[in-house]
């Protein structure tokens, strides 16, 4: 149980060290058809972070979500779940259409140890996504594995399918 909660916060930690790494030179060929190399992502947030809100209300506060979400990945990163979530909670009171807000604060739940809230923001997720069936496989995911915290094995596996379903995978 406490594997898995472990397992998201190394990958969302990894996501956030990896956005802030220093760009690797690139040696560009002496030919004159090759292309040239790739400028680096001038945005620093995790991909997650920059996936854009399906469907999401226009807000007139984007950049202070941004920001707040950033500040979450950040206080995640920390060990600080609560403060993560305050931000999260903040970004919702400013743009509660943003399914990814949802998706991120169910994760933050998990990372505290409430499966029942878990599945409901990532339900709520994907209530709110159209068509980005990766992001709703990620949100099957994150119920899957709130519904394990809470040891409804049979749950659990349900949603895994539904994940793996959306994502392509055979499970």
């Amino acid at each position: 149980m406490h594997r898995s909660i472990r397992l998201v916060a190394v990958i969302l930690a990894a996501a956030v060290l990896s956005a802030c790494a220093a760009p690797q030179a690139t040696r560009v060929p002496d030919d004159e058809t090759a292309r040239p190399a790739p400028l680096p992502d001038p945005d620093p947030r995790p991909a997650l972070a920059r996936e854009p809100a399906p469907d999401a209300a226009p807000s007139g506060g984007t950049g202070a979500v941004a920001e707040l979400m950033a500040e979450a990945d950040r206080q995640l990163v920390s060990g600080d779940a609560d403060g993560a979530a305050a931000s999260l909670e903040r970004a919702l009171r400013i743009n509660a259409r943003d399914a990814r807000l949802w998706q991120r604060l169910a994760v933050v739940r998990l990372e505290q140890g409430h499966p029942v809230q878990a599945e409901a923001m990532a339900a709520r997720s994907n209530g709110l996504i159209r068509g980005d069936r990766a992001m709703m496989a990620r949100n099957w995911r994150i119920i899957a594995e709130a519904r394990r915290m809470a040891g409804n094995e049979a749950g659990a596996r349900d949603a895994d399918a539904r994940a793996n379903a959306l994502s392509g995978e055979r499970g």
